[in-house]
């Protein structure tokens, strides 16, 4: 019976938490309304979280998470501009404020289920044979940039890279993820929603994938550099 009582208080205790859940609904910009998919979640660290906003991000973390009964507030790390949402939230709707570069909107979300958090993927260290240098082209816009994809491994820790692009100028892109699995490497900047998926073809000494910013792609074939 006590056993029972304390499963039974946990739930109660748990279910007090009307901010825990994913939440859909639109962001009223001017003119237009973007659809937002919030996922918010306790942790044993803590609150953690993540939102896709379709043709921007999709599962980007939510930071400095503040949850305090009814009221919430996060923000939106590595899209539109890092934008902070303020609010409300009750069993069913979750109402408030989107303020992004000094502009504010309203956003209206509301509770469809249970959270479904992407949690952020880690970097890897990365195979000997995709180490070192690589060389390639890529098109945007109608114009041919070189790209220049740099891989360094380090002792008992994850991969690094060092992604150029150069074409009226040089742009070294920040990289915040380096990840391989199996044949596949991913590189990602967040910063600038830029990002490279590509498979390893030793025999021919290729990387073959896409090139992404944002919505757009294009293909990428990186050659190993002689």
């Amino acid at each position: 019976m006590r056993l029972a009582f304390l499963t039974l208080l946990a739930a109660l205790c748990h279910a007090a938490e009307p901010a825990e859940g994913r939440w859909e609904g639109t962001i009223q910009i001017p003119g237009t309304g973007l659809t937002a998919i919030v996922d918010l979640a306790q942790s044993a660290g803590g609150w953690i979280g993540s939102a896709t906003v379709p043709g921007f991000t999709k599962g980007a973390p939510l930071a400095d998470i503040v949850v305090q009964d009814s009221a919430v507030s996060f923000t939106l790390k590595g899209a539109l501009g890092d934008p902070k949402f303020s609010g409300r939230v009750d069993a069913a709707a979750f109402d408030g404020s989107f303020v992004q570069a000094g502009n504010s909107a309203a956003f209206h979300l509301r509770h469809t289920g249970p959270p479904q958090v992407d949690l952020p993927r880690q970097s890897t260290a990365v195979a000997d044979d995709l180490a070192g240098d690589w060389l390639g082209e890529v098109t945007l816009g109608g114009n041919k940039l070189k790209a220049s994809l740099k891989l360094t491994n380090h002792s008992g820790g994850a991969a690094t890279a060092q992604f150029v692009v150069t074409g009226k100028r040089e742009t070294n892109i920040p990289i915040d993820l380096v990840r391989q699995e199996g044949d596949f490497l991913t590189v990602v900047s967040s910063q600038y929603r830029i990002g490279f998926e590509g498979r390893l073809h030793e025999d021919a000494g290729e990387l073959t994938g896409t090139f992404a910013q944002g919505p757009i792609e294009s293909p990428l074939t990186l050659r190993r550099a002689q």
